[in-house]
């Protein structure tokens, strides 16, 4: 699990960087939203992500998944896309 950690950590800090260079995206992201991150070719930190997010979700949080599709050069987020759970 350290290593899922770790690579949340990541991508935690690269997703805030695209959103520094995209401001549009920002507005499309609730308040007190619940980020699950979901990356292509993952799929075992994808499952272990939103397992362990859902499990601490407040009542009624918004959740927005984020799928990051490509990568830049130097593990930089390239595109991702936006999906509001129901």
């Amino acid at each position: 699990m350290n290593n899922y950690a770790d690579f949340l950590t990541m991508v935690s800090t690269e997703f805030h960087r695209y959103l520094m260079e995209n401001e549009k995206l920002k507005v499309a992201i609730p308040a007190n939203a619940l980020i699950i991150f979901q990356i292509d070719g993952e799929n075992g930190f994808n499952d272990w992500h939103k397992k362990i997010s859902l499990k601490n979700r407040e009542i009624n949080q918004p959740i927005i998944y984020v799928n990051v599709k490509k990568w830049r050069r130097y593990s930089s987020i390239e595109e991702i896309s936006l999906a509001e759970a129901a």
